[in-house]
C-alpha cells in the first residue's frame, strides 16, 4: 500500500502530491525517450525516403510538421514540468533537511535530558557514598576517641596508683637496700626483716661475737617522706623495747631541723641513707667493744653505763665523721634509682603524646576531605584535657 505524501508549495500554498509528481516525471522521461527513439526512426526513414515522401506526400509532411510542432510544444511543457519538479525536489530536500534538523534538535534535547538525569543520578549516588563514608569515618573517629579516652584513663589510673604507692614503694626499696647492705657487711650477724603487717621496726640486726654468741641488737626503721614525723622516735623506741634492742636507728630522707646529716634525738640515732652504712659500722663496733670490755666485768649496770658513755663520747662521734664520706657513693645509687623511675614515666608520656599526634593527623585528613561535617573532638583538639 502506497503512502500518500503531500507538501505545501511555499509560493502559492497549494498542496502537491509528491507521488503523483514523481510518477509524472517518470512518465515524462519515458515519453521523452520514446520521442527520441521516434525521432531517430523518423530521421532515418526520412533519410531513406525523404525524396519519395517529399514528392508523394507533401501533405503528410505538413501533417508531420504539425505533429512535430505539437510534440515540440509538449517537450517544452515537459521541460517546464521538469523544472517545476526539480524545484519541488529542492523544496522537498529543504523540508526534509528542516525535518532532520528538527529531529536532531529533539534528539539532542532528549540526550541532554538523559545526560542531566544521569548526572543527577551520579551526584545523588556520590552524595550517598559520601554520606556513608562520613558515617563510617564517624564510627572510626568515635572508636578512636573511645580508645584514646581509655588510654588516657588507664594512664591516669596508673599514674595515680604509682603516685599513691610511690611513698610505700620507695620505702620498701630503701628497706630492702638496708637489709642487703647489712647482710653483705656483717656476714656473721643475723639480719631479720620484720614481716609486713606485724608491728615493729623494719629490720633487726642481732650482733654475734667471734664465738657465735649474741652480744647485742640494733633495730632499723626506714622512712621516705618529705616531712619528719614527730612521733617516729617514740614509736621506734617502743619497737626496740619489744625486742630488747640496745640501739635504735632511723634511716630517713627528712631530718629534724636540728640535725644536718646524722645525729641523735630522744635516744634514737637518725641519719640519711647515704650515712647509714657508716653509722651501722660504728654502732656495731661500739657494741662489740663494750661487750669485750664487759667480759671482764660482772656488773650489768656498769656495762650499760659504759655503752652509754661510749656512744656519747668524742671518740664515737669522731669515728662516725671519719667514715661518712666513704659512703657518699650510696647516695648516687639512690638518686639513680629514682631517676630511672622518672625516665619510665617520661617514656610513657611520650608514647601518649605520639598517640595524640597520630590521632590529630588522622582527624585532620578526614576533615580535609569531609569539611566541617566532621564533629570536633575536644579531647584531641584540647590535648586530651591534660596539662604537661
Amino acid at each position: 500500500m502506497n503512502t500518500v505524501e503531500k507538501i505545501r508549495c511555499p509560493g502559492c500554498g497549494a498542496e502537491i502530491d509528491v507521488n503523483k509528481a514523481l510518477s509524472h516525471e517518470i512518465e515524462t522521461r519515458i515519453g521523452k525517450e520514446k520521442e527520441k527513439e521516434y525521432a531517430q526512426r523518423l530521421n532515418l526513414e526520412l533519410d531513406k525516403k525523404g525524396k519519395e515522401i517529399a514528392r508523394e506526400q507533401e501533405g503528410a509532411i505538413e501533417s508531420l510538421q504539425k505533429s512535430l510542432k505539437e510534440k515540440t510544444a509538449q517537450v517544452i511543457e515537459l521541460n517546464k514540468t521538469k523544472s517545476e519538479l526539480e524545484k519541488l525536489r529542492l523544496e522537498k530536500e529543504e523540508i526534509e533537511s528542516r525535518v532532520t534538523a528538527a529531529k536532531d534538535a529533539e534528539l539532542h534535547k532528549k540526550l541532554k535530558a538523559e545526560r542531566d538525569s544521569h548526572k543527577a543520578h551520579l551526584e545523588s549516588e556520590a552524595e550517598r557514598i559520601k554520606k556513608e563514608a562520613l558515617e563510617e569515618n564517624a564510627l572510626k573517629i568515635d572508636e578512636l576517641k573511645k580508645k584514646l579516652e581509655d588510654q588516657t584513663a588507664l594512664a591516669e589510673e596508673m599514674k595515680r596508683k604509682a603516685e599513691q604507692g610511690s611513698t610505700q614503694l620507695q620505702g620498701e626499696v630503701q628497706e630492702l637496700a638496708i637489709e642487703d647492705i647489712l647482710r653483705e657487711t656483717f656476714r656473721f650477724d643475723v639480719i631479720e626483716p620484720v614481716p609486713k603487717g606485724i608491728t615493729g621496726a623494719d629490720v633487726i640486726q642481732k650482733i654475734r661475737s667471734n664465738t657465735g654468741n649474741e652480744i647485742g641488737i640494733i633495730v632499723y626503721e626506714s622512712k621516705r617522706t618529705k616531712l619528719f614525723g614527730k612521733d617516729w622516735t617514740s614509736k621506734l623506741k617502743e619497737d626496740g623495747l619489744r625486742v630488747r634492742a640496745d640501739i635504735c636507728v632511723l634511716v630517713t630522707d627528712a631530718l629534724p631541723e636540728d640535725i644536718e646529716r646524722i645525729g641523735q634525738k630522744d635516744g634514737v640515732w637518725i641519719c640519711t641513707f647515704a650515712e647509714f652504712k657508716g653509722l651501722a659500722l660504728v654502732l656495731r663496733d661500739s657494741i662489740v667493744r663494750v661487750s669485750e670490755a664487759y667480759a671482764s666485768q660482772t656488773n650489768k649496770g656498769e656495762k650499760m653505763q659504759m655503752l652509754y658513755d661510749y656512744l656519747n663520747g668524742k671518740e664515737f662521734m669522731t669515728q662516725i665523721g671519719a667514715i661518712l664520706e666513704s659512703f657518699n657513693e650510696l647516695r648516687k645509687g639512690y638518686f639513680d634509682e629514682r631517676n630511672k623511675m622518672e625516665r619510665i614515666w617520661k617514656t610513657r608520656e611520650k608514647q601518649l603524646e605520639k598517640i595524640m599526634l597520630n590521632a590529630n593527623g588522622f582527624i585532620g585528613s578526614i576533615q580535609g576531605i569531609a569539611g566541617s561535617s566532621i564533629p570536633a573532638i575536644p579531647m584531641i583538639e584540647g590535648g586530651g584535657g591534660e596539662e604537661h
